[in-house]
Order: structure tokens, then C-alpha cells, then sequence
């Protein structure tokens, strides 16, 4: 009996000691966005500076920009702004610098891609980049990930 018992309560040691709990309201959607796991389609549209990326457990999407600042590739930036000290919003067509942002299932920051060889270089591939780049870089999805709700 002893046995049974020392042994029921092991196997409850052992399968708690590798649980997360996690708690969320009611109407909250909970989701783990995890950079390691590497996507399984994108899409973009070059006119509306949209993407996304299909990954196993759903879809993520966001837009892009082209803003003549630069950055550090995967590095998020609390506020981007171009050199006229405008705020960015997705969508400006003035630099050849390439910033993406996720937009769903969260918001991220600004997260720095690349820079293009001109501005129409960077209006006509950011967006399918940014959507590229989730999908299969996992140091630029840890960049967009790892800067939602920072």
C-alpha cells in the first residue's frame, strides 16, 4: 500500500513539475507566439503594405513601411520616425528603409528589416519581405514577437 501510495504521489510530482498555468479573463484569447517554430505560407499585398504569415497554430499579420531611418536588423523601436520627425503608420513610401510591424493577433513595435537599394525597390518588396521574413527568419520573428506588449 505504502508503494501505491509513494508511487501516486511521484507521478503527480513529476507531471506538475513540467506545467505552466496560465490564467486569462473571460473574452481574453490567450496565444503563444513562439519565434522557434517557423511558418508554412506568407502572403503580401504591395499596394496596401500588408502581410502575413501562416505558422501551425495560425495566422499572424501586419504591415510594413519604407521611412528613410534606419535601425539594427531585427531591433524593435518604441516609436519610428522619419527624418522629418513624422511618427510612422504604415504605409509611407519615402525611404528605402524596411520596417515591419505586426498588427495581429497583437501589436507589436517597429522592427528593422533591411535596406533596400532605392525608395521604389523598398514601395515594391517590404511588404513581401516583412511576410517572408516572419515566416522564415527566426531572428527577425523573435524581433517581432519578443517586442508585443514591450
Amino acid at each position: 500500500m505504502k508503494k501505491v501510495i509513494l508511487s501516486v504521489l511521484i507521478a503527480m510530482f513529476c507531471a506538475s513539475a513540467g506545467a505552466t498555468t496560465m490564467c486569462a479573463t473571460d473574452d481574453t484569447l490567450a496565444i503563444v507566439l513562439d519565434p522557434i517554430i517557423g511558418g508554412t505560407n506568407h502572403s503580401y499585398n504591395t499596394d496596401l503594405f500588408e502581410w502575413s504569415a501562416t505558422f501551425p497554430y495560425g495566422t499572424v499579420w501586419g504591415i510594413a513601411t519604407c521611412v528613410d531611418t534606419s535601425g539594427s536588423s531585427n531591433t524593435a523601436v518604441e516609436e519610428l520616425r522619419d527624418s522629418n520627425g513624422e511618427i510612422a503608420t504604415g504605409g509611407e513610401r519615402t525611404g528605402r528603409y524596411c520596417w515591419c510591424q505586426m498588427t495581429h493577433p497583437a501589436n507589436s513595435r517597429w522592427v528593422f528589416l533591411s535596406a533596400a537599394g532605392s525608395v521604389a525597390d523598398c514601395r515594391s518588396n517590404c511588404a513581401r519581405y516583412c511576410g517572408s521574413n516572419v515566416r522564415n527568419n527566426s531572428g527577425f520573428r523573435a524581433g517581432v514577437f519578443g517586442s508585443v506588449g514591450n
